[in-house]
């Protein structure tokens, strides 16, 4: 298994006990929350492993520079995919939301948000998609106007993961007509009158609550706007590098799971005599698939050791994104394939598997999108006209 170089050993006994609460806490719950809201107390669990405040400093009760980091942040989403892949969603958006909220200088904002998202106790969401704009983010039409001291927002957000349940969003809204340059990011308590949701039914069920949100004439205080006035596009680019390698590894963690668990079942199927594992047209399937899902997993641990030491990363983290959602799939696609029709079952996990892995292949960015990224960082600027 890869670990950084020097790594202390402290991030084995991190993944190993991950691993372990994946597998026995997790996994058997897997498809439940297709049908059954994801309880709040298993976000408090989640908060007392420490996965939440990874890339919070420990003035807020997170773990940044004492255990914490990006590349332990990976380290979880991978494991904890073993166990249930749409947790990943959950470490994601706490990660952002915190490392957004963080910017803020009103103690209103950083001060009752932040601990409480790295306990588990409040659910972050991060709304930037518009049902026009997706990966054209500077193009959202969200408005925030100032009101005497305070803001009102109006607008509609799309594809929202954690619409339906989140207690807090981080709301990019434009405060000018100025391009990039006049959007502006603001905290808004989703209890605030004005805010309405609009859950919808999904590949991922109950526990995304992935949905719209709509704010008409939303009253935020002034101090709720964090950072400077029209300085967010940058803020929100910045944050969707490093998450491109978590995606990854979420992905990977689903495949590797998969692989295991297929290695070990073709060990001990019979057919014709022999075990599945001693025809090459399987076993030499399982070694392709091991091949490129473990370099998909260096590509995006490579991604996040540049972001711990304060590097550029785009490039490879939009590399990343694009190959660990396809190797996995493919991985865990073959996996099914061999365990013939019981592989499509409900019994077993590698359907529910591929159909989450697949449909992270649009979040954050699509294959094209990360193919414009790779080509235009090594290349130069790509005219789209």
């Amino acid at each position: 298994m890869w670990e950084p170089a020097g790594a202390a050993p402290e991030l084995d006994e991190f993944r190993t006990t991950l691993r372990a609460f994946a597998l026995e806490r997790l996994a058997p719950d897997y498809r439940r929350w297709q049908n059954e809201p994801f309880p709040r107390e298993r976000l408090l669990e989640l908060g007392e492993l420490g996965v939440f405040g990874m890339l919070t400093g420990s003035e807020l009760g997170g773990s940044l520079g004492q255990g914490g980091g990006y590349v332990p942040l990976g380290i979880a989403a991978e494991e904890l995919s073993r166990g249930d892949f749409n947790v990943s969603y959950f470490l994601q958006l706490q990660a952002i939301g915190c490392r957004l909220l963080e910017l803020s200088d009103a103690p209103d904002v950083r001060d009752r948000w932040v601990p409480a998202i790295v306990r588990g106790e409040a659910l972050a969401s991060f709304a930037l998609t518009e049902p026009a704009t997706g990966s054209d983010a500077a193009a959202i039409t969200t408005r925030a106007r100032r009101d005497g001291d305070d803001w009102l927002i109006t607008g509609e957000k799309a594809s929202i993961t954690f619409a339906g349940n989140s207690d807090v969003c981080a709301v990019f809204a434009r405060t000018s007509d100025d391009g990039a340059r006049g959007i502006s990011l603001f905290c808004v308590p989703l209890d605030l009158p004005g805010v309405s949701r609009q859950p919808v039914r999904s590949s991922t069920g109950h526990l995304t609550q992935r949905g719209s949100l709509f704010f008409d004439e939303v009253r935020v205080p002034a101090d709720h706007l964090v950072g400077t006035e029209g300085a967010a596009f940058k803020s929100a680019m910045a944050t969707f590098d490093f998450n491109r390698a978590i995606i990854a590894l979420a992905c990977v963690g689903a495949a590797q799971q998969s692989l295991d668990e297929t290695m070990e079942y073709v060990r001990t199927r019979e057919t014709f005599g022999q075990s599945l594992a001693r025809r090459e047209g399987v076993s030499f399937q399982i070694a392709e698939h091991l091949a490129h899902v473990h370099a998909a997993r260096l590509l995006a641990y490579q991604t996040l050791s540049h972001a711990d030491a304060g590097r550029r990363h785009a490039t490879e983290a939009a590399m990343a994104k694009l190959l660990g959602p396809k190797h996995a799939g493919e991985a865990i696609h073959a996996c099914v394939i061999l365990h013939g029709w019981s592989g499509f079952g409900d019994d077993l996990p590698f359907a529910q598997r591929l159909n989450d892995v697949y449909g992270l292949e649009v979040g954050d960015g699509t294959p094209e999108i990360m193919k414009a990224v790779i080509a235009r960082e090594a290349i130069g600027v790509i005219s789209h006209r």
